[in-house]
């Protein structure tokens, strides 16, 4: 077909006509499931009252009675211990939002519908949070002995190297079980891994994954997340899990920046704490002063455990006090 020739009408002449389409479906953004909730499963049988907390008692067995007795003797009256008590006190969470008559009416997407989503998601993924941090500050802690040769004593002292081992898991098992603790699933303790303490497993025991779950227990609904069985324990693999920046930070979700620098499109960045980071370890930066250096990267290296490098094509920054968390 011959081309007119004169002006031709194009997007650019009726631009106002020509706009962009938006998909009306509106997505979730990436989620983790929720699975730190279910390990605090003890829950009042017969509270005497509402309350501000729960009392919950606890008998101590008997000693035992390994005497033998006599033809004419008989056992004497001995005193029940008095009941150990913990206490456990209430507290409320929650989020709200509130939208607009005129947001309703002029959004292309129905906001109330995705609010009820995102409400209820928010909810479990607080509750969960609260009760992973309970769990990562306890104090019976196994410490795992990387190449550097020397166990850390404290969360803020993990370095890179001190990679999760078999060994570690079956120390904790032995644990549990020389302490009486109850399994959580048949007589399988709940291992709960961040997806890189995974990795670092499966590669040293070989066999590139755990033993079936199925062979141990009945094929009924497993935990969310869980993959399989190593040492006595049914391993959860879940980001939720703290990793080495979050402990060294205090259990909190970032570790303060102490000073910024970009060489040859290479950034080093200080941090205040050991952070624990790794090479090829994803980590999102917000810095105050220095707001180039802002976004989401992966290690490059860790040259020491309050400092790490990634790389940026940007102009030279010469090394300088910030403030800012990573």
């Amino acid at each position: 077909m011959a081309i007119p020739t004169g002006t031709p009408t194009t997007t650019s002449s009726i631009s106002s006509l020509v706009q962009a389409a938006y998909d009306q479906y509106v997505r979730m953004a990436l989620r983790s499931i929720p699975v730190m909730r279910s390990l605090a499963d003890v829950k009042p049988v017969q509270q005497a009252m509402p309350g501000s907390s729960v009392v919950f008692s606890i008998y101590s067995d008997l000693a035992q009675a390994t005497s033998t007795l006599t033809e004419t003797s008989d056992v004497s009256s001995i005193a029940l211990g008095n009941p150990s008590q913990v206490t456990v006190t209430l507290n409320e969470y929650g989020s709200a939002v509130t939208t607009t008559k005129k947001l309703n009416l002029t959004s292309f997407n129905d906001v109330d519908s995705a609010l009820a989503d995102i409400i209820a998601y928010n909810a479990a993924d607080s509750i969960d949070n609260v009760v992973g941090q309970v769990l990562s500050a306890g104090t019976n802690v196994i410490y795992s002995n990387g190449p550097s040769g020397t166990t850390p004593t404290a969360s803020s002292g993990i370095l890179p190297v001190d990679t999760m081992t078999v060994a570690d898991i079956r120390n904790a098992v032995v644990s549990l079980r020389t302490n009486k603790a109850l399994p959580r699933m048949g007589e399988l303790y709940a291992a709960y891994l961040h997806p890189r303490q995974s990795a670092d497993l499966r590669a040293e025991t070989g066999t590139g994954g755990f033993q079936e779950l199925t062979k141990y227990v009945e094929r009924t609904p497993f935990v969310a997340g869980a993959v399989g069985v190593i040492e006595g324990a049914f391993i959860v693999e879940t980001p939720r899990v703290l990793n080495g920046l979050k402990l060294a930070a205090g259990i909190a979700t970032t570790t303060t920046i102490t000073n910024v620098a970009l060489t040859s499109n290479v950034v080093t960045l200080t941090t205040g704490v050991a952070h624990g980071l790794g090479t090829g370890q994803v980590v999102t930066v917000a810095a105050t002063t220095n707001t180039g250096v802002n976004g989401t990267y992966t290690i490059a290296s860790t040259p020491t455990t309050t400092t790490f490098t990634y790389s940026l094509t940007a102009s030279n920054i010469t090394s300088v006090a910030d403030t800012g968390t990573v």
